[in-house]
C-alpha cells in the first residue's frame, strides 16, 4: 500500500488487506490481482499464501502474480514447495528480498501440463482433508 494502512483502512471495505500472516483489514479498494501468491519478507518466508479474490496488501510482503506463462495454483504450489530460507540473508529474523527473489529461475512445465498437475494435486489434498477430518 502505498499509504499506511491505518489512512486506507475500513472495517466496512469490501477487501480484505493481507500481511504475510494472513487477513489483517478491509479497505474499499483494491491494489492486487485475483490468484496473486504472498509470500512474507520478514519471519513468515516460508508460509505462501494463496488470495482468491482480489486485495490490499502491506509491505511486509511480497505479492507475486505469475504470468500468463503459468497457472496460478501451480505457482502457489511451487511455492508452498520451495525453500525460501535458502535466500534469506539476514542474521536473526527470516527475511528475503526483492532482488533474491527476482533473481530466481523458476522451471515451468507447458501451461496444459501444469493444469493436469494442480487437478491431480486437488484431488488428492480433498482425499486427505477428508482423511484427516476423521482423525
Amino acid at each position: 500500500m502505498e499509504k499506511s494502512q491505518k489512512d486506507v483502512e475500513n472495517s466496512n471495505g469490501i477487501y480484505p488487506i493481507y500481511g504475510s500472516g494472513g487477513i489483517i483489514g478491509y479497505v474499499d479498494d483494491y491494489l492486487c490481482e485475483a490468484g496473486s501468491t504472498i509470500i512474507g519478507h520478514k519471519g513468515t518466508i516460508n508460509n505462501p499464501i494463496y488470495v482468491k479474490e482480489p486485495f490490499g496488501n502491506v509491505d511486509t510482503a511480497f505479492i507475486m502474480k505469475p504470468s500468463e506463462i503459468s497457472n496460478d495454483l501451480y505457482f502457489y504450489n511451487f511455492c508452498l514447495e520451495f525453500d525460501f530460507s535458502k535466500l534469506d540473508k539476514s542474521t536473526t529474523l527470516p527475511s528475503l528480498t526483492k532482488t533474491a527473489i527476482g533473481r530466481l529461475v523458476l522451471p515451468f512445465p507447458f501451461y496444459n501440463e501444469q493444469h493436469c498437475i494442480v487437478e491431480i494435486t486437488n484431488k488428492y489434498n480433498q482425499v486427505f482433508d477428508i482423511i484427516m477430518e476423521s482423525l
